[in-house]
């Protein structure tokens, strides 16, 4: 039996990271549900949880109850992730943590693009050039009566010099050195998108092969 899920995001690269992985594991995967006027289904959701787990279950559940509405007795989940950010050399103050975007916290405006590469690249700089860092990824799935959450770390090394142009969703993929070739940095967003995938399989693979089992647990 095929399993249906639905990961609602407005950040389309964080949508097609785990695409492929999703289709080895035969699961109708979807961005948002299509409404019957051909428009996609989409809920405002204040992330106010305290952590990252607290604002992905939030996440799913509120688009859960909403799908429902439009789905009936279909059986289907939400998966819903949350990241952080933290930067070696940083004080507890100055992490970026859960604001990656909003820097000074949850009330602050929502950065675009070229100021995240600015500011992070400011920040390596006064660190000296390159940075140890990671990012903390919380994934939850919800199917109506359950949580199920994953939670793992991806290392990076950061320069303050970007390459562009910004990859879309993933803007800081621009300054995450992934080799060396000589003395030039080959960034994340040098990658093509098929050397992008089998760079960051390790987790990917892992987060399907996860969501993957849950689903099958529950049909049997």
């Amino acid at each position: 039996m095929q399993k249906v899920i639905f990961f609602p995001t407005n950040n389309i690269g964080k949508y097609d990271r785990y695409k492929i992985s999703f289709n080895k594991e035969d699961i109708i995967y979807n961005r948002y549900l299509i409404d019957e006027n051909g428009f996609d289904v989409k809920v405002n959701v204040l992330e106010d949880g305290k952590t990252l787990k607290e604002n992905a279950e939030k996440k799913a559940k509120t688009y859960y109850d909403e799908y429902k509405k439009y789905l009936g007795g279909i059986n289907f989940s939400i998966i819903t992730t949350d990241e952080a950010l933290y930067i070696d050399g940083l004080s507890e103050k100055e992490q970026p943590g859960l604001f990656v975007r909003r820097f000074g916290g949850m009330d602050a405006k929502r950065a675009t693009d070229e100021e995240v590469v600015n500011k992070y690249t400011s920040v390596v700089k006064n660190l000296g050039g390159n940075a140890n860092a990671k990012w903390v990824y919380s994934l939850v799935m919800y199917d109506g009566e359950s949580f199920y959450d994953f939670t793992w770390e991806e290392p990076v090394l950061f320069s303050d010099t970007p390459h562009y142009p910004i990859t879309e969703g993933y803007v800081l993929n621009n300054i995450t050195i992934v080799k060396k070739i000589g003395n030039d940095n080959i960034m994340l967003s040098d990658l093509t998108e098929a050397e992008r995938y089998e760079y960051l399989s390790k987790y990917t693979d892992s987060v399907a092969s996860f969501v993957n089992d849950k689903l099958i647990k529950k049909i049997k």
